[in-house]
């Protein structure tokens, strides 16, 4: 099993817009692949000095093929709807853990 999170950084005065349109908007678009078997979407409880708030999108994929589907055909596609979205506006970082 693979598990690819993404986790955003927000300001506070997004939270409700940011998702709201993560809910009905982006996961709805990245389960049309039909790559990964299942996704949590999370607000991450940390302290933070400059109120922003952080949430995480973790994507479980049950083989590296379909995780490698996903990354190369559909992510570049799906990059770029967020970042017409929020561009500017929202940090991101991803990364990966695989059972071995």
């Amino acid at each position: 099993m693979i598990i690819y999170n993404t986790s955003f950084l927000i300001e506070d005065t997004m939270e409700e817009s940011f998702c709201e349109w993560m809910k009905t908007k982006f996961i709805p678009l990245l389960k049309e692949t039909g790559t990964f078997s299942s996704s949590y979407f999370c607000k991450v409880m940390v302290a933070t000095e400059d109120g922003g708030l952080t949430f995480s999108l973790q994507l479980l994929f049950k083989s590296r093929e379909l995780f490698n589907k996903y990354h190369t055909s559909f992510e570049p596609k799906t990059k770029a709807v967020f970042d017409a979205k929020f561009r500017n506006q929202v940090m991101t970082f991803s990364s990966l853990l695989e059972e071995v």
